[in-house]
C-alpha cells in the first residue's frame, strides 16, 4: 500500500501555538558530469528510488553555471584519465565549495592517483571519494547519504 507523503512544512511556534507555513521539502540534487551518457545511466534507477533528482552536465563551464542554482548535495564524474576537464572540473567545484562531496570514478593507476591527490590538496576539497569502477548499489547509498548529512538535505524517506 502506497500512501502520499506531505512535502509541505509548517512551524508551530510552541510558545502561542501559532502556526505558519514555510514552505515544503525539496527532493535533493547530485550533478554528474559526463560528456556520453554511462555514470548517470547506473546511478539513476537508485537515485530514483532515493527520490534524488540528477541533473546532467557536459562539462565544467555547465557544471558552473548550474552550481548556484541547483545546490547539489555532490557531483559525480567519470573518466579514463586525469586530463584538463578533470582540473577544470576540480576547480570549479573548489570554487563553488570545496566541501561538496565528489565521487570521482577513474582508473586505478598511481598517474591517476597522484595527480588527484595533488589537485585535491592544491585546491583544498575535503570530499572527494575516489573509485576504480563505477560504485555498485551499496557504496552509491553510502556516499549519497553521507553527501545529504553534510549538505543538510537528509530527510525522511518513505518505504
Amino acid at each position: 500500500m502506497h500512501t502520499e507523503v506531505d512535502t509541505e512544512v509548517w512551524q508551530i511556534d510552541p510558545m502561542t501555538s501559532s502556526i505558519r507555513h514555510v514552505g515544503g521539502f525539496e527532493d535533493p540534487v547530485v550533478v554528474v558530469v559526463e560528456d556520453r551518457p554511462g555514470l548517470s545511466i547506473a546511478i539513476a534507477e537508485v537515485c530514483d528510488f532515493l527520490r534524488i533528482r540528477v541533473e546532467f552536465v557536459a562539462d565544467a563551464h555547465e557544471l558552473a553555471l548550474c552550481l548556484p542554482d541547483v545546490q547539489p548535495i555532490a557531483v559525480l564524474s567519470e573518466s579514463a584519465e586525469i586530463t584538463c576537464k578533470t582540473y577544470d572540473l576540480l576547480m570549479v567545484v573548489a570554487d563553488y565549495d570545496p566541501a561538496t562531496p565528489m565521487m570521482m570514478v577513474i582508473k586505478d593507476e598511481p598517474a591517476n592517483r597522484g595527480a588527484l591527490d595533488a589537485a585535491q590538496k592544491l585546491w583544498q576539497l575535503t570530499e572527494v571519494t575516489r573509485l576504480g569502477q563505477r560504485p555498485g548499489i551499496r557504496a552509491l547509498i553510502d556516499f549519497l547519504f553521507l553527501a545529504g548529512r553534510k549538505h543538510g538535505g537528509g530527510r525522511m524517506m518513505p518505504i
